[in-house]
C-alpha cells in the first residue's frame, strides 16, 4: 500500500506517461487526483519532472490514512464515469490506484454502490441510466484491468 500523497501521484503519472504520452482521459484523472490527494498547487509540476528525469528518491508528501485513500478512490473512480472517455489508459490508471491503496473487490463494490447511492446528486437525472450501466460495466473492466496490472508488477517486482 502506498500512502505517502506525492509518491501515489507519482506511480500514476509514470503509469500514464508509459507509453510517452498522455491522452486527454489520462490528463482529466491526473487533474482530479491531484485535487483529490490535495497536492499543494505547484507539487503535479515538480511530481511530473521527477518522473522524466526518474529521479523518485526526492518524491515526499503528506500521508494519507485508510479512510482517506478509499475517498481519494471514489472521487477519482466518479470522475472518470463522468468526465472521461473509459480508455484502456483510463481504466489502468483506475487499477493502479486501486492496487496502490489495497483496495479488494468487496471495498470496490462498496465504494461503487455508494457512489451509486449519490447518483441523483451528481449527475442530472437524464444520464442517470447511463450513468449506472458505466459503473457497473467499469465494476468489472477494472477488475480485469486490476488482474493484469497486478500481474505485471509482481513480475517487475522480481526482476
Amino acid at each position: 500500500m502506498v500512502s505517502d500523497r506525492s509518491m501515489v501521484f507519482f506511480n500514476a503519472t509514470r503509469l500514464a506517461l508509459r507509453d510517452g504520452q498522455l491522452t486527454n482521459g489520462e490528463k482529466r484523472i491526473l487533474v482530479k487526483l491531484a485535487h483529490a490527494l490535495r497536492l499543494d498547487q505547484d507539487e503535479p509540476k515538480r511530481v511530473y519532472e521527477s518522473v522524466l528525469s526518474g529521479d523518485f528518491k526526492s518524491i515526499k508528501g503528506g500521508v494519507l490514512d485508510v479512510s482517506e485513500m478509499r475517498l481519494v478512490y471514489g472521487q477519482v473512480l466518479e470522475a472518470m464515469l463522468i468526465h472521461t472517455d473509459r480508455s484502456e489508459d483510463v481504466l489502468a490508471q483506475i487499477a493502479y490506484l486501486r492496487m496502490m491503496f489495497g483496495i479488494d473487490d468487496s471495498e470496490h463494490r462498496a465504494i461503487a454502490r455508494s457512489l451509486d447511492r449519490q447518483l441523483e446528486e451528481i449527475v442530472h437525472r437524464s444520464i442517470i441510466d447511463e450513468y449506472r450501466m458505466r459503473l457497473n460495466e467499469s465494476v468489472d473492466s477494472l477488475r480485469d484491468v486490476f488482474d493484469s496490472i497486478k500481474k505485471l508488477t509482481k513480475k517487475e517486482q522480481k526482476r
